[in-house]
């Protein structure tokens, strides 16, 4: 299992999970993007649960391994979203916008 560290405190999920988090979160902030993501969990308690990140540009993210004899959070469907949008941060293309120039050449009578 992976302890991954946040500005407030930390979660323990597992190790494919912390890893595509981190993906997604490095993908984000190089885009200067942000996005909220919701991960499956060990509480303290031993139980299951789910936490809501805000992932981005000002996010600084640890993950640390942590030993458990708990069972490590798996879901493969939620790894491979995040590394599908991890890998889509970043191809789209830009409106291009008319620049003023252009806006003065196709009204030649504005003053």
């Amino acid at each position: 299992m992976r302890r991954v560290y946040y500005s407030s405190g930390s979660i323990l999920t597992g190790d494919e999970i912390a890893q595509a988090v981190l993906e997604f979160a490095e993908a984000l902030a190089k885009d200067g993007r942000a996005d909220i993501i919701e991960i499956p969990v060990v509480l303290s308690s031993g139980n299951r649960g789910t936490a809501t990140l805000l992932v981005g540009p000002s996010s600084q993210l640890a993950s640390v391994t942590e030993e458990s004899d708990l069972a490590a959070p798996v879901d493969d469907l939620l790894v491979a979203d995040l590394r599908h949008r991890a890998n889509r941060v970043g191809t789209h293309r830009p409106i291009t916008q008319p620049q003023y120039a252009d806006f003065l050449a196709g009204h030649e009578d504005y003053e």
